[in-house]
């Protein structure tokens, strides 16, 4: 019973030294400008999309989200970038390609990057792809799949080098 006890002191305390030196190794990248988010290795592009009440934006919103199941690009949060959430700003400007997705000319994706200096590498309106702005609508479901077939964005030689033809 005692080794049972001194085994699970000895986890707990290797668990403890592990998180704390996670923490400092954090606070120092993090002190010297060096964002934690570099380090990972994940190389798909980010995709921020609008998600506003309108037909025109629910349908941004579900081509990001197909995008995303796809295991294309990784979505994030374009409120959280909007509202000056730190860790999803960080991820923002790690460094890795960004695409944006708005459903009308407002832009609003594309604003709240702006906010932070981040210029989208691809940048979609659906407006300008003839999606119309309706409220208190559905948007079409035919007409967001058709939408979805022609963005095709693949990697070309390198994981790090994406394009999107429309």
């Amino acid at each position: 019973m005692k080794q049972l006890q001194l085994w699970h002191n000895i986890k707990i305390y290797t668990i403890w030294r592990i998180q704390f030196l996670f923490s400092l190794l954090n606070n120092r990248l993090t002190k010297n400008n060096i964002s934690i988010m570099k380090i990972k290795t994940n190389n798909k592009p980010l995709l921020y999309s609008c998600s506003g009440c309108s037909s025109a934006a629910q349908m941004a919103n579900y081509i990001a989200i197909q995008l995303d199941r796809m295991n294309v690009v990784e979505m994030s949060c374009i409120a959280g970038v909007g509202g000056d959430v730190k860790h999803l700003v960080r991820l923002a400007t790690s460094g890795r390609k960004i695409i944006a997705i708005d459903g009308c000319p407002l832009a609003c994706s594309k604003a709240c990057l702006g906010n932070h200096s981040i210029k989208p590498d691809i940048y979609i309106d659906l407006s300008s792809m003839g999606v119309p702005k309706k409220k208190h609508v559905d948007f079409d479901m035919r007409v967001a799949n058709e939408i979805l077939t022609k963005i095709k964005i693949r990697s070309k030689e390198s994981s790090t080098k994406y394009t999107c033809a429309i």
